[in-house]
């Protein structure tokens, strides 16, 4: 193990990211009740890092979206896979009070089948899960272990 992480300075903590999920935090901040925008972090050693969707400084709330559509593809499986890993090692690091949503397309409902690996490794690491319709319905998914 590396050395203990320090938090960031809030004078270098955050600034507005570019998402193509924008409409989709603010379909969430209206269904949470709080302002989430999409954030990119620089943090104490210079490392950037971008958000889907945060909230305050430092955040209590930090989202992944991968509201993606149609048949699911091996390479997208990976990326709620490593969006999983950036928002945990995010939180671990740098912001250990935050709490963590990775919202997902309805089709990828099917990485959540009774069996599978994946809820259960989410869950462990204090992951929610969302699904979100084309209709830009969200609702979360119960992937308590």
């Amino acid at each position: 193990m590396g050395e203990p992480a320090t938090q960031p300075s809030t004078d270098t903590l955050a600034r507005p990211s570019r998402s193509d999920n924008s409409e989709l935090a603010r379909v969430l901040s209206a269904q949470l009740g709080i302002d989430l925008t999409p954030r990119e972090f620089t943090l104490a050693d210079g490392t950037r890092v971008g958000v889907d969707a945060a909230d305050g400084n430092p955040p209590k709330l930090l989202v992944q979206c991968s509201p993606v559509q149609g048949q699911v593809k091996s390479a997208q499986r990976n990326k709620v896979i490593a969006d999983a890993f950036k928002l945990s090692w995010l939180r671990d690091t740098h912001f250990p009070d935050a709490r963590l949503l990775l919202v997902l397309g309805e089709p990828l409902a099917r990485l959540f089948g009774r069996g599978a690996w994946l809820p259960s490794a989410l869950a462990s690491h204090g992951i929610t899960v969302a699904l979100v319709d084309e209709g830009q319905n969200v609702r979360m998914l119960d992937i308590g272990t």
